[in-house]
């Protein structure tokens, strides 16, 4: 994630499109907000809309307002995003969910700079810099057509690709420490060895936002301290049937389930990084350390 965090932070420093590519709950708009808030817009405003998620019609006048009348409804003039983010950031979020006639339109938007609310005849200069996110692939809508090409090319002058959090277990234990803070406030609550191992053995489908879901979950049923049997069936089950052990280990077996799951990371983490040194690096262990626990839980490197 730090390479992630270095790109955004160096295009902050330009004014050019970037397309933000990544899984859902990854953070894409997280990193949008800091390319934003390290830009030299910072102080102007930061817009963003999901473009999956209002129908055309609506996602038209959303984007560039509309005039009083310009459809049943319509009683008063509206403001779009275009309008509101002057000066400032534009996030178009699911952008590849945006529909074919809506792209043509977007596209002239940012070729021209200006914006003509809907039903409305006078058009408006707008400076605002465009960023977009996307789960899904863009490359693959472009070669099929469903996504113009022109349009493509237009947003992806920069392209910064947010990994999945199955992918960067580093980042689990401060993402954990964060989310406790920030939903535990009034308490002090610690979140133990084994707990935080299962935590960072788990796949993640939904990413950060199920992480975060997670450990609101452990908070609630958990007192000073978050212990494995507070998180949910779903983290627990994928280990205390398959924590990478050689023989089953009884679910209430405390030491046997840790033992398991530290098999299993061991073995992940040589079979990525080739040699022990890498892999005590990942597992955030000496070379040293790791060779103790090798022996103690009877792993033999290949």
């Amino acid at each position: 994630m730090r390479d992630v965090v270095a790109l955004a932070l160096r295009v902050a420093a330009s004014d050019v499109p970037v397309l933000i590519r990544g899984e859902s709950g990854t953070g894409k708009e997280l990193v949008a907000r800091a390319i934003h808030l390290h830009s030299a817009r910072k102080q102007r405003p930061f817009v963003s809309e999901s473009c999956g998620a209002i129908p055309e019609p609506l996602l038209e006048s959303a984007l560039f307002g509309h005039v009083k009348g310009a459809f049943t409804g319509a009683d008063r003039r509206r403001v779009g995003l275009f309008e509101a983010a002057d000066g400032g950031t534009l996030l178009l979020d699911e952008i590849g969910e945006m529909s074919p006639a809506m792209q043509t339109k977007l596209l002239r938007v940012l070729q021209d700079g200006e914006v003509r609310a809907v039903g409305g005849e006078r058009t408006r200069k707008v400076d605002v810099r465009v960023l977009a996110a996307t789960h899904r692939d863009l490359d693959a809508m472009v070669r099929s057509g469903a996504f113009r090409q022109d349009l493509y090319y237009r947003l992806a002058v920069m392209t910064i690709a947010v990994p999945p959090l199955r992918a960067r277990v580093e980042d689990i234990a401060p993402l954990v420490a964060h989310f406790v803070q920030k939903h535990a406030r009034e308490r002090e609550v610690r979140v133990d060895r084994a707990a935080l191992a299962l935590l960072q053995a788990f796949a993640w489908p939904g990413n950060v936002r199920q992480l975060e879901n997670e450990v609101q979950r452990a908070l609630v049923m958990a007192g000073d301290t978050i212990r494995p049997e507070h998180l949910s069936p779903a983290v627990l089950g994928e280990h205390g049937a398959a924590g990478g052990a050689n023989v089953p280990v009884d679910e209430l077996d405390l030491r046997g389930q840790t033992d398991a799951l530290e098999q299993r990371l061991i073995r992940r983490a040589l079979a990525e990084h080739g040699t022990q040194t890498s892999a005590a690096k990942a597992l955030g262990v000496s070379r040293f350390g790791l060779q103790k626990m090798l022996k103690r839980l009877g792993i033999t490197p290949s």
